[in-house]
């Protein structure tokens, strides 16, 4: 089953069969145990559920045994729950006995994967037709087929599954780009953040494509305010030179702060120019030294030419006990 376990439980698209002995305890009385946080009575009522016939029982105790929720992991055990609810066509389990197959767990293989993918890709499991079309596109237990891993992804995408249409952007990235970045700005629209930046930088960066600011400003403000700290470096040196989006160094200096406190080298760069510049923020040799060697080199040539200037000048020109405490911060 997908690891979206506990949003699916109680809601499965499985209807349990019903048998004519009652269970001391029921699937619902497992349900509440693991939800409250007692996954050891979870567990235990889960496994007399199942043995009375609930598959929804038996993909719970699959799962807990699989993830280790009690504390240890049991993949024979979990196996042979998810098979027990699989011979039930139950897509949870169809999915799970897949991963698991995917990575030859508990004797598993990875002809087994494209098996148990294949049979929940039929009952309209949109994880399952990635999963499945990774496999053919990679030929992993099966002949690799670059039709049949397009043709499942399209599936997943016509069932309004983001991540396929992203993954149909990456499949045509390199051979169509034009086809790439309608399936980008498709799955941008469904929401997706790393298909909003992808397509933000295609019409910034004139990729086959031709430029367009307002559009490349758009998408990569999506990605941004998805959270995305390249999109939020990107999305701010647009705003800081007024490309497609209104100028501002403070709104600039905004987004490359929260680009640089999510990780990104580029955007921890641009926030140390900006506080050693004192544009849009406050000026501050300390921060944008400190941020200067948060960033380290970040692959961008042009980028790391303009640190090591912006390196070298700060340290001909702060006084050294302020840089001191920059470099303390770092370590």
């Amino acid at each position: 089953m997908s690891g979206a376990f506990t949003a699916g439980l109680g809601q499965s698209a499985y209807a349990d069969s019903t048998t004519s002995t009652q269970p001391s305890v029921s699937f619902d009385d497992a349900l509440s145990a693991f939800n409250s946080g007692d996954k050891l009575t979870a567990l235990s009522h889960a496994r007399v559920a199942a043995r009375a016939g609930s598959a929804d029982a038996a993909v719970m105790a699959g799962y807990i045994l699989r993830k280790g929720e009690t504390g240890s992991i049991n993949l024979t055990e979990a196996k042979s729950w998810y098979l027990q609810a699989a011979n039930k066509n139950h897509p949870d389990a169809l999915v799970a006995l897949g991963e698991m197959a995917i990575k030859n767990e508990a004797g598993l293989t990875q002809a087994d994967a494209v098996a148990y993918l294949t049979r929940a890709s039929d009952m309209g499991r949109t994880d399952a037709m990635r999963a499945l079309s990774d496999l053919y596109r990679t030929g992993q237990g099966t002949a690799p087929s670059t039709k049949k891993s397009q043709n499942l992804l399209k599936k997943a995408s016509q069932s309004f599954d983001s991540d396929a249409t992203k993954r149909l952007g990456d499949s045509y990235f390199e051979k169509d780009p034009k086809k790439a970045l309608k399936y980008y700005e498709q799955a941008a629209e469904s929401g997706h953040i790393e298909a909003a930046y992808i397509a933000g930088v295609m019409y910034a960066e004139n990729f086959e494509i031709r430029p367009n600011s307002a559009k490349s400003a758009a998408l990569l403000k999506q990605a941004a305010e998805g959270g995305h700290a390249a999109a939020q470096a990107d999305y701010g040196l647009l705003v800081y030179q007024g490309y497609g989006a209104a100028r501002s160094e403070t709104e600039a200096a905004k987004w490359f702060e929260k680009s640089a406190k999510g990780g990104d080298k580029e955007g921890q760069f641009l926030y140390a120019f900006t506080l050693a510049k004192g544009e849009g923020v406050t000026q501050s040799f300390e921060d944008a030294y400190y941020w200067l060697l948060k960033s380290d080199k970040s692959g961008n040539d042009d980028y790391d030419k303009d640190r090591a200037e912006l390196k070298k000048r700060l340290e001909a020109n702060v006084d050294a006990t302020v840089l001191d405490r920059a470099r303390a911060r770092v370590k």
